[in-house]
C-alpha cells in the first residue's frame, strides 16, 4: 500500500465513525419525539375549532369533567375556610365562586356531580355547585382503575364532574398515555367519552382562564 493510500485510510477511519456518531444520534434524538407522551392541550390557549369541540360535547353530554380542588390551606401560611386546617384556603372562595357561575354558563341541567370526601374537595364542591354533591371514595383513592370507576359513573348523555385530587388527575393521564402534568389547583380537565371503552382528553382549563373559553376568539 502507497504512502498517499495509507494516509488517506486514517483520516477517512474517523470521519466514518464521527459520521456513525452523529447519524444514531440524530436517530435517538428524532425518536424522542415520536416516542415522547402527548401533552394535554391547555383550551385557552388552543384553536378554536378545539374548543369548540369541547363546548359541543359538553351540550351533548358526552364528557367527564376531573376538578381538582382549591387552594389547600395546609400548604401555605394563610387564613384556612371554616378555620379546617385540612381544608382550602379562604382566599380561593373567590375563585371558587367565579367557577360556580362559568359551569352554570355551561349548564347544569343535565349534569351529574361527585365529590371525594375529604374535607378539602368537599369544601370545593360546596363552593362550585349549588346543590349538595354525592362523595365517593374512589375520587380520593386514585387506584389504577380511576378512570374506569369514572367512566362506570356515567350516564349516556349526561355529563359528569368530579372533584377530585393531583393524584388522580395523574392516573388518568397515565392511562391515557399521556405527559406527567403539574395541574394547578382549581384546574378542569375534560374527558370526551366516546364509549366506556374510548376516551380523550380535549384538553383542561385553569381556573382564571375560564372566560377565554366561554368567550373563544377566532
Amino acid at each position: 500500500m502507497s504512502v498517499r493510500k495509507l494516509f488517506l485510510g486514517c483520516i477517512k477511519t474517523p470521519v466514518k465513525r464521527f459520521s456513525a456518531i452523529v447519524a444514531a444520534a440524530g436517530l435517538a434524538f428524532s425518536a424522542h419525539y415520536i416516542l415522547s407522551e402527548p401533552v394535554p392541550v391547555d383550551l385557552s390557549k388552543s384553536p378554536f375549532a378545539l374548543t369548540g369541540r369541547m363546548l359541543q360535547e359538553w351540550e351533548e353530554g358526552d364528557l367527564i369533567v376531573f376538578v381538582r380542588h382549591l387552594e389547600r390551606c395546609s400548604r401555605v401560611d394563610v387564613a384556612c375556610l371554616e378555620d379546617e386546617a385540612n381544608g382550602i384556603t379562604e382566599r380561593s372562595t373567590v375563585t371558587g365562586l367565579d367557577m360556580r357561575e362559568h359551569f352554570a354558563t355551561l349548564g347544569l341541567h343535565k349534569t351529574d356531580m361527585y365529590s371525594s370526601p375529604l374535607t378539602r374537595t368537599a369544601q370545593t364542591s360546596a363552593l362550585l355547585f349549588a346543590e349538595p354533591v354525592t362523595h365517593q371514595d374512589f375520587l380520593y383513592q386514585c387506584e389504577d382503575d380511576f378512570v374506569q370507576n369514572a367512566v362506570a359513573k356515567k350516564t349516556p348523555g349526561r355529563n359528569l364532574v368530579l372533584v377530585t385530587h393531583s393524584s388522580c388527575l395523574d392516573e388518568v393521564n397515565e392511562h391515557l398515555a399521556l405527559a406527567e402534568v403539574d395541574y394547578n389547583y382549581g384546574v378542569a380537565v375534560f374527558l370526551n367519552v366516546e364509549s366506556p371503552a374510548r376516551q380523550q382528553v380535549l384538553g383542561f382549563i385553569d381556573s382564571d382562564d375560564w372566560a377565554k373559553i366561554l368567550r373563544p376568539q377566532s
